[in-house]
C-alpha cells in the first residue's frame, strides 16, 4: 500500500478536532429495595440511597464566641451592620447620618459623603471626628473538638492560635518556645514533663478544645436521659453533634435584579436532603420574588466553553462537528468548586491543578486551566454537554 502523505499533518488535523469525554456523577441518590419481615409476612420497601459520602466523620461541639475587628466604614454599613459598631458614640452618630439619607448606606457614606470628604462628628461642637475605620464586634459561631496535646496536633504556632482557651494557648506556646519551636520534644512524654495549667493543684495540661470548621450541619437535637427533646427558651429543638458537609455537589448560577451573576453553593448532603423532602436537587427558583433567574448549574467533569481573544462562543455553532477546532482549545471542564473559586482543566488535560500550580504556573492560565474567583468572570461561558464518543449533544443546562 501507498503511505498517506503528509501523515503529521493530517494526524494533527484530525487530533485537534478530537473533544475528550469526562463522565459527570449527577446521580445523588438511587432507589433500594429493603426486604424484612413484620409479624410473619415478607415485606419490601424502597429506601434512597446516598450515592456518596454525605460528611466527614469529625463530630463538633459549638460555642459562639466575640470576634473584633476594623473595616472602613462603606456602602456596606446599613443598619444592621452599624449595631456591631463597639464605640456607642461612633455608632449613634453613623446611626443618624444613615438616617439622614433615608437609610441609604450608598448615599449615605459613599462619594461627596464619604468619611474623609464628609466628616461625621459625635457631638454638635463638632470636636470629636469618627474615624474611617471603625471597631467592629459581633457573635460568631464557631465549631470545635477536643485534641490531645502531641507534636502531630500542635507542631507550629498557627495550630496552637486555634486553642479556644486564651491561657491555655499562651502556656502551649511558652512551652514550644522553651523547646525553640521543637514541637517533637516541647509535646512528647508530658508524663514524665507534664505542661502545667495549676502545678499546686496537680491540675496538667493533656487534652484542649480547638476551633475545628466554620460551617457545620447538625446530626441531632438535644435530648434528656428518656430521650424527650430539650427545649431552649423560644420553645425550639437545640441542634447537637455538627458535622462538615464535606464534598459541594453543585454551585447554582443566577442573574440578579441588577443583572449581576450571583451563586449559591449545594453541598452533597444538602441536595440529599432537597431529594428526601421530594424537592428538585436545583432550586431553579431562588430569590425568584427578588428578581433572580436562574442560569445554569456548575458540577464536577461538567463542560464550558470559554470565550477569549476574537473567539465568542455564542457567535459559533457548537453543535457543527466542522468547528470543534475551534471548539477544543477553549473548551475547559470543571476540576473542583467551592464558594467563589471554581477551577476549570482543559478537557486535555488529566492531571489536576494544584495550588502549587496556581502560584507558580500563572503563564499557563487559560491555556491549561482556569481559576475562577467571582461569578462575574462566567459572564460569556456556554455550558455544553458532551457525549460519550466527544460530540457535543447539548447547549446550555440539562
Amino acid at each position: 500500500k501507498e503511505p498517506l502523505p503528509n501523515f503529521r499533518e493530517e494526524a494533527k488535523k484530525h487530533l485537534e478536532n478530537v473533544l475528550i469525554s469526562f463522565k459527570a456523577k449527577n446521580k445523588v441518590v438511587t432507589k433500594n429495595k429493603n426486604k424484612f419481615k413484620s409479624k410473619g409476612v415478607d415485606r419490601t420497601k424502597i429506601e434512597l440511597t446516598p450515592r456518596g459520602q454525605l460528611h466527614k466523620e469529625t463530630v463538633y461541639g459549638k460555642l459562639r464566641q466575640y470576634v473584633t475587628n476594623e473595616e472602613k466604614v462603606s456602602a456596606k454599613f446599613d443598619a444592621e451592620k452599624l449595631s456591631t459598631v463597639a464605640s456607642i458614640k461612633y455608632r449613634n452618630a453613623l446611626l443618624k447620618r444613615l438616617k439622614e439619607y433615608n437609610n441609604d448606606p450608598k448615599a449615605a457614606f459613599t462619594g461627596p459623603n464619604s468619611l474623609s470628604k464628609n466628616p461625621v462628628y459625635t457631638d454638635a461642637e463638632k470636636k470629636t471626628v469618627v474615624p474611617e475605620k471603625v471597631k467592629l464586634v459581633c457573635l460568631e459561631a464557631d465549631y470545635t473538638i477536643r485534641k490531645a496535646v502531641t507534636p502531630d496536633n500542635f507542631k507550629d504556632v498557627k495550630s496552637i492560635e486555634k486553642v479556644i482557651d486564651i491561657g491555655v494557648r499562651k502556656i502551649l506556646q511558652k512551652r514550644l518556645d522553651e523547646f525553640k519551636g521543637n514541637a517533637k520534644e516541647a509535646f512528647s512524654n508530658l508524663d514524665k514533663n507534664p505542661i502545667w495549667l495549676n502545678k499546686e493543684k496537680g491540675i496538667a495540661i493533656k487534652g484542649v478544645t480547638i476551633s475545628g470548621v466554620k460551617n457545620a450541619e447538625p446530626l441531632h437535637t438535644k435530648k434528656d436521659h428518656v430521650g424527650k427533646d430539650i427545649l431552649d427558651k423560644n420553645g425550639n429543638k437545640i441542634p447537637v453533634d455538627f458535622v462538615s458537609t464535606g464534598n459541594n455537589h453543585h454551585v447554582a448560577i443566577y442573574r440578579d435584579e441588577k443583572g449581576n451573576l450571583q451563586e449559591q453553593i449545594v453541598s452533597f448532603y444538602e441536595a440529599v436532603e432537597r431529594v428526601n423532602q421530594g424537592l428538585s436537587i436545583i432550586n431553579k427558583t431562588y430569590n425568584q420574588v427578588l428578581g433572580w433567574q436562574f442560569l445554569f448549574t456548575i458540577k464536577q467533569n461538567e463542560y464550558f466553553v470559554f470565550p477569549s481573544t476574537n473567539f465568542d462562543p455564542s457567535e459559533l455553532d457548537l453543535l457543527n462537528p466542522s468547528n470543534n477546532k475551534l471548539i477544543s482549545q477553549n473548551l475547559f471542564r470543571v476540576q473542583k468548586i467551592s464558594k467563589k473559586n471554581y477551577v476549570f482543566n482543559h478537557h486535555f488535560e488529566t492531571k489536576a491543578v494544584d495550588g502549587e500550580l496556581l502560584k507558580t504556573k500563572k503563564s499557563l492560565s487559560e491555556i491549561t486551566y482556569r481559576f475562577i474567583q467571582t461569578p462575574a468572570k462566567l459572564e460569556k461561558v456556554v455550558k455544553v454537554r458532551v457525549n460519550h464518543i466527544g460530540q457535543i449533544k447539548k447547549i446550555g443546562e440539562y
